[in-house]
């Protein structure tokens, strides 16, 4: 469809979509936070029960099969804006839809 056709909503999903798109640091993940002991009888995690608290990067891979990827404290932020990102891309591109769809419909 040709931009003269489209609602000022619609250029401007497109628009914020274009630019999530070509900044290209997105990851398709989620981000699981674990909490556990490491079993060394004289840590703190096992005499305090402070637990170590790690983050790990959940994908899926092409064999439909789950892969945890732990990811050091100073990658985090990173690794959070990266993924935040790839849910606002998705969430953009669902409204998109939404609104081509219904478009659709009116037609028939």
């Amino acid at each position: 469809m040709k931009k003269a056709g489209m609602t000022r909503r619609e250029k401007d999903l497109l628009s914020r979509l274009s630019r999530m798109l070509n900044y290209s640091e997105y990851i398709h993940a989620n981000l699981t936070t674990v909490a556990r002991t490491c079993g060394n009888k004289n840590c703190r995690c096992v005499r305090e029960g402070k637990k170590h608290v790690s983050m790990y990067l959940t994908t899926i891979r092409k064999d439909g099969k789950r892969k945890a990827i732990y990811i050091p404290r100073r990658l985090e932020e990173e690794t959070k804006r990266m993924v935040d990102r790839y849910f606002k891309i998705k969430e953009t591109l669902e409204e998109i839809s939404d609104i081509n769809l219904r478009r659709l419909l009116d037609k028939k």
